[in-house]
């Protein structure tokens, strides 16, 4: 059985969160580790930004408290990048065979 593409696994368990709050484990575009926090469920839009990210890899989320700017804010993610994501108490780690 071929295994499923890392950015459908990591949808799968946003679906399995659903409103219970989330962090996901990444490295940003320069390397460097990044942690946010969200609730899978907040769809609040902010006017101007409603534009579906047209790779499927590209997650866009509502961060809930960011450390630079002190509040919620929109952020993305790469599936690509993702290390691990954690919600109801456990931790999921992706491995790097996972597909893109």
């Amino acid at each position: 059985m071929a295994a499923k593409p890392r950015h459908q696994v990591i949808r799968d368990l946003i679906g399995l969160a659903g409103s219970r709050i989330m962090s996901v484990g990444f490295e940003k575009a320069d390397g460097t580790p990044r942690q946010a926090c969200f609730n899978p469920r907040d769809f609040n839009e902010i006017k101007g930004t409603g534009k579906p990210a047209k790779d499927p890899n590209i997650f866009r989320i509502r961060e809930l408290h960011n450390k630079e700017e002190g509040k919620t804010t929109w952020r993305s993610f790469d599936a690509r990048r993702v290390k691990w994501i954690k919600f109801d108490g456990q931790t999921i780690i992706l491995r790097d065979e996972v597909d893109a």
